[in-house]
């Protein structure tokens, strides 16, 4: 964009000292980096949108995985020895914390496909420690 800016200026530097073949140069060298920055544009929307996809099938099993392992746990009648009653809570008590996490994040996710993967992200990352606390296996169907 920056360059299409810069083309623009250098443009209309050139039609105000009535340079026009200059101008005119400079003027379709801005239609051709502005076609480039919308393709670029197009292209980012589609990696996000692609992205966010991936995200929006992997967070809510991982979830799912993770309120599973606790419901079990939670009819435990021992935990198991990798895993005390304080560490149970805190998974808990985090699951509690990404569960509403993600749900914000699905709203932010119409005013920007960036913000809500930026999120979807840290999301995940709790999820996986999460996972790891309570040994909690999942497939993601991911390579």
């Amino acid at each position: 964009m920056k360059s299409a800016e810069d083309a623009l200026k250098t443009a209309k530097d050139a039609f105000a000292k009535q340079d026009y073949p200059a101008a005119t140069a400079a003027a379709n060298d801005v239609a051709a980096k502005v076609k480039g920055f919308a393709a670029a544009v197009a292209t980012r929307k589609a990696e996000l949108t692609k992205a966010w996809e991936a995200q929006s099938q992997l967070l809510p099993n991982m979830i799912a995985s993770i309120k599973s392992r606790v419901d079990v746990l939670s009819k435990s009648k021992k935990l198991p020895a990798n895993l005390d009653k304080a560490k149970f809570e805190g998974a808990k008590n985090d699951l509690a914390e990404i569960d509403k996490a993600w749900g914000g994040v699905q709203r932010v996710q119409g005013g920007g496909l960036a913000d809500a993967l930026a999120k979807a992200k840290s999301v995940k990352e709790k999820a996986v420690e999460i996972m790891t606390t309570l040994a909690c296996r999942f497939r993601s169907g991911e390579s």
